[in-house]
């Protein structure tokens, strides 16, 4: 019994990679380009932000500090009067990766508005891969920042990466999101409008 239950679980995981690599990955180990797989993997997660929590009550958190492109040290209190999507991810971080372009997007639709997309990496060897990924990527709209000894994980209680936190234009946590999303999708932009009018 003991064996069949193992069994059961090593079929199980080995059948969610085997879907996952269908959607995001041609035989060769490249990303596919091809249309419809793409559209699937987008529908696949714009429906991961059903799994957005919006708190309750909003939550204060510690006014952590981190460095722009620059080198210069940077706190969450400088957004203070616009909502912030914290974004924490790293370069060897696939799901991360995926969704940084629908997160690019998302301040480019915002860009009116008094709201900000703030993405923190936690590589540990600095801004360069970071650089390197964002140019590749061409990455606009998004600024460069970095927390090279990754407590900010630990501050923000995130489980792994990427983690998307939500706050208020007071600084508190009004919402979050473990794992990847589509981030420019229209259940996002309803994410964000809601918490604009808050």
């Amino acid at each position: 019994m003991r064996l069949t239950i193992i069994s059961a679980l090593v079929a199980t995981v080995i059948g969610f990679v085997a879907v996952y690599a269908s959607l995001t990955l041609s035989g060769n180990g490249e990303k596919k380009t091809d249309a419809t797989n793409q559209q699937k993997y987008q529908k696949m997660q714009g429906e991961r932000l059903r799994a957005f929590i919006f708190h309750k009550e909003p939550k204060k958190i510690e006014d952590f500090k981190f460095q722009d492109a620059f080198g210069k040290t940077r706190a969450l209190s400088d957004w203070k009067g616009k909502v912030v999507l914290v974004n924490l991810w790293a370069t060897w971080c696939g799901p991360c990766r995926e969704e940084m372009p629908s997160l690019d997007n998302l301040k480019k639709h915002f860009s009116n508005s008094p709201f900000d997309v703030v993405t923190i990496s936690m590589d540990r060897g600095g801004l360069g891969k970071p650089r390197k990924f964002f140019d590749k990527e061409r990455i606009k709209y998004l600024d460069l920042y970095i927390d090279k000894t990754t407590k900010l994980m630990f501050k923000m209680r995130a489980v792994g990466l990427p983690a998307t936190i939500l706050l208020d234009a007071e600084g508190r946590e009004i919402g979050r999101l473990a794992g990847p999303a589509q981030w420019d999708s229209d259940r996002a932009i309803k994410i964000v409008q809601k918490a604009l009018v808050k």
